[in-house]
């Protein structure tokens, strides 16, 4: 009987660089998806921090008189998320005069910021100036009454700081002071330290930043859209006549 004989044959060159471009490529194309789908599942967190925001801050207003917050207060009592935020710093900051009404230390930080940090003042949200004031802590704050149209004005938004002026969504003052992604919008975005310079340049959302307007809801928004509206709010700001803008709590903004 004759023994058949089989021979080992293993992979050629030709081959074996034939499946290392096939793996190449599939990597070429799954990867962007894959961070893709990472970055929509930070924005769906960072969105629904903003959304809890929101509806603290609707509760907030119904308990104050129908007024909005400050966006910081100087108090010795110990802040109710039950710490400073800053070493030899007595303020509380806008999310920690809410937390009575959301209880979270999660929706102080956006998960797609590059400055994280244990200080979630700065990298993370901003209230706007003209909502959230930066008046004495004495001062009457921005009544309920005074919004003319509440679905249709920012309160609080994606930013390098923790308070955010229309000023600032046109040109980075500082390493904090800056609208994510508004670089691209066409806004000056030239000093800061890497990490800023890049969040101002390009964003965290997919080029936008998620927003809670006046009525407590939430939503993203292209940051061209807000930097638009910082343009208007500036370019009028000394108007006799309030100019619609996004940022202008007292203009019929609704149409904008």
């Amino acid at each position: 009987m004759r023994k058949v004989l089989f021979s080992k044959r293993g992979f050629t060159l030709i081959e074996l660089l034939v499946v290392v471009a096939i793996i190449s490529i599939l990597a070429a194309i799954l990867f962007p998806v894959f961070a893709r789908a990472r970055e929509n599942a930070r924005r769906a967190s960072c969105l629904s921090n903003l959304k809890q925001l929101g509806l603290a801050m609707m509760q907030y207003v119904q308990d104050h008189n129908e007024r909005y917050p400050h966006n910081a207060i100087s108090s010795e009592v110990t802040p109710p998320d039950g710490r400073y935020w800053y070493t030899n710093n007595t303020n509380w900051y806008w999310p920690q005069i809410l937390f009575p009404y959301h209880k979270s230390n999660q929706v102080f930080y956006c998960p797609s910021s590059p400055r994280n940090a244990s200080n979630p003042a700065y990298g993370n949200y901003g209230a706007t100036t003209a909502m959230l004031t930066t008046t004495s802590d004495t001062a009457k704050t921005t009544a309920l009454a005074e919004v003319v149209a509440p679905a249709s004005t920012y309160a609080f938004m994606d930013s390098g700081s923790f308070r955010l002026s229309p000023s600032w969504a046109l040109s980075l003052v500082s390493t904090n002071f800056y609208l994510p992604g508004s670089g691209a919008a066409g806004s000056t975005c030239t000093s800061g330290d890497a990490n800023s310079h890049a969040d101002c340049e390009t964003g965290r959302h997919f080029g936008g930043v998620n927003i809670a307007f006046a009525d407590g809801h939430a939503k993203w928004l292209k940051s061209s859209v807000v930097v638009t509206q910082a343009h208007a709010y500036m370019d009028h700001r000394w108007d006799s006549t309030p100019y619609p803008s996004a940022w202008n709590p007292r203009s019929d903004n609704s149409g904008t």
